[in-house]
């Protein structure tokens, strides 16, 4: 029956693979074995990657936030001329967090569509939603 000490001495399990090496464990080998100067090259790049990643993030936040506002008014507008009564076509496209979301909006004598302007919202909305949990 082994004693305390050597339970507690007992080393580690370590992740095994299938093929010797995690991209982990490749990565950390090659960091370590870095002389002074590669390291602070490869530590500059990760700070600008780093900025980049935080500039794409805000523009993307920015772009969703005018996008969405952008929506409302447009609603707004087609409540507007709803109440007015009469025909009307409204066609808009908003770059988004994500890309470009296109809207048309038409009353017509014989039908009324909203083409789904609530849904173009909360899939906006989704699309933030996940640029922001990332």
């Amino acid at each position: 029956m082994p004693d305390e000490k050597e339970e507690l001495t007992a080393p580690a399990p370590q992740k095994q693979s299938l093929f010797g090496l995690s991209a982990d464990d490749v990565l950390d080998n090659a960091l370590h074995n870095l002389d002074e100067r590669q390291a602070a090259d490869v530590t500059k790049k990760a700070a600008e990657e780093v900025v980049r990643i935080a500039v794409e993030r805000r523009k993307a936040e920015h772009r969703a936030d005018a996008a969405r506002d952008e929506m409302r008014a447009l609603i707004d507008n087609a409540n507007l001329l709803d109440r007015r009564g009469g025909d009307y076509q409204i066609d808009s496209s908003f770059e988004t967090a994500t890309g470009t979301t296109k809207v048309q909006i038409r009353k017509s004598r014989t039908t009324t569509l909203v083409v789904a302007a609530a849904f173009v919202l909360a899939a906006l909305l989704l699309a933030v939603i996940i640029i922001l949990a990332r």
